[in-house]
């Protein structure tokens, strides 16, 4: 075994050390600390992607404690793993350093330490959810990341904050239920729970037709699961709330980072545990095309209709989440090659405009009304540049990911059946259409003169424009370096099944 092999462990037990670390510190120390093992989650990521990344590596696999299953359990890491290992405590990092002035006054103040707890525990989830190759070990840590997701929701401690996490855990709730009940089916008709096990049992099964209604059927449990925890239309109902009632940094996290969990965990149950050929016969892909044509257009709708500048940011994340899922349904290849890039674009992205957005809010005395938000970026005109820079990658325009992420969508809707292909370019140009008007509208809104003109700026916090700076960063890469980045994303893909 090679040394840097055990970062994957590392990385994990270190975050779940750091959860009860953070919460005897206090605040300023639980502050360093968490920055500090966030830091180094983040180098190890960058190391293994530096190694795996290469054209031609392998993915490896660690067996915690050399013991095989049923006893032991299994890590795997390869491109794909490694890259949302740098994605992952990045996007936190820069959150946690943007949302510093929110959570280090007021009535949070005491509380910071509990709330880097949170996110440590949080983090550790992640990736699991990256690393593991285990598919009870998935849903254990499936549920860290719902209770600590949670508490991150209501640690506003408003009484909209506790409705919108409650509203968030029963939903979730039940979606943790439905994925383990397939996790329970899928034990029993196979005895496993390793995912390269229940590949071959499964693909076993398929071959004699015996099981194909109850394939479907745990198929088709999983996917609901998880799609309600990742906010796919119709399921979407408890995301718009949980998504704009919590301090910046919570709004930030649980956007651009949790929903992306859950998807990275449906997408690693198609490859290694069912195949992709078996998703296909049990026609569920189609049931997520609908699903996502439908919140595109509807995630949209709702974001032009609302009139307050948080809650329009989070409908605009029921879109987004239609157009990851839109790329899930076009299948394997170019649709989960264009999945993937989408939900590296939007992490970045939703981070940004939640973090640059709560400074513009703060700009305009606290308000949330777009009436009231009138010249904000005027006051604050690096914010409302990165501000804008998030915007214009979430609508497609040139010079950001968001535009290479649309092409992929539509280039792989031509390989299909032209009915698909048509109302995908339909849905696509629609639902860009309607992303132009309620961006437009807000971007016009905090760019004109406004009540109080342009003379009153705000102040600018090193750490904070830093952040929201390397995400703007990011979103521009995204764009510049798509090759690289779509061969890293081609090569971890293949390394997946």
């Amino acid at each position: 075994m090679l040394w840097w092999q055990n970062i994957p462990f590392f990385s994990i037990i270190l975050c779940l050390l750091s959860a009860a670390v953070c919460s005897v510190l206090p605040p300023r120390g639980a502050r360093a600390w968490g920055r500090g093992v966030l830091g180094l989650c983040l180098a190890g990521g960058a190391l293994l992607l530096a190694i795996l990344g290469q054209p031609g590596s392998a993915s490896f696999t660690f067996m915690m404690g050399h013991f095989p299953a049923p006893w032991g359990n299994e890590i795997r890491a390869g491109a794909l793993e490694a890259l949302l290992a740098c994605l992952f405590p990045g996007v936190m990092l820069c959150a946690l350093l943007s949302g510093a002035p929110a959570l280090s006054s007021g009535r949070q103040a005491s509380r910071e330490p509990q709330y880097l707890s949170l996110c440590m525990l949080l983090m550790a989830a992640l990736l699991s959810q990256a690393y593991s190759n285990d598919l009870f070990t998935c849903y254990v840590f499936l549920e860290i990341m719902t209770l600590s997701a949670g508490a991150l929701i209501v640690f506003q401690n408003s009484s909209q904050a506790l409705a919108a996490g409650m509203r968030y855990m029963v939903l979730n709730l039940v979606g943790s239920g439905l994925f383990l009940l397939g996790v329970v089916l899928l034990y029993y008709l196979t005895g496993h729970l390793l995912m390269e096990n229940l590949f071959v049992s499964l693909q076993a099964l398929a071959a004699t037709g015996e099981y194909h209604r109850s394939l479907t059927i745990i198929i088709a449990l999983i996917t609901v699961g998880l799609s309600i925890k990742s906010a796919l239309f119709p399921f979407h109902s408890w995301a718009p709330d949980a998504y704009s009632s919590g301090v910046p940094s919570s709004n930030a996290i649980l956007s651009s980072l949790v929903s992306k969990g859950y998807i990275l965990l449906l997408l690693k149950v198609y490859a290694r545990v069912f195949g992709w050929d078996l998703v296909l016969l049990s026609h569920v892909d189609h049931l997520l095309l609908v699903f996502a044509w439908a919140g595109m257009i509807f995630g949209s709708l709702a974001a032009i209709r609302t009139s307050r500048f948080t809650r329009m940011i989070a409908w605009s994340s029921v879109a987004q989440i239609g157009y990851i899922f839109l790329g899930i349904g076009l299948g394997a290849g170019g649709g989960y090659q264009a999945a993937v890039y989408h939900l590296l674009v939007h992490s970045c992205s939703k981070a940004l405009l939640f973090l640059s957005g709560e400074e513009l809010r703060r700009a305009a005395g606290g308000s949330d009304t777009f009436a009231d938000l009138a010249g904000a970026a005027r006051k604050h005109p690096v914010y409302g540049a990165l501000w804008t820079v998030g915007a214009f990658s979430l609508v497609g325009l040139p010079f950001t990911g968001g535009l290479i992420s649309k092409l992929l969508l539509g280039g792989e809707a031509l390989r299909h059946s032209p009915p698909v292909a048509l109302i995908t370019l339909a849905v696509l140009a629609l639902s860009t259409l309607l992303n132009v008007l309620y961006f437009l509208r807000t971007m016009l809104i905090l760019w004109s003169p406004g009540q109080e003109g342009s003379s009153k700026r705000g102040t600018l916090s090193p750490l904070g424009l830093g952040a929201c700076g390397l995400l703007a960063a990011g979103i521009l890469a995204s764009f510049f370096l798509a090759q690289p980045l779509l061969e890293v994303i081609t090569l971890g893909l293949s390394q997946f099944s």
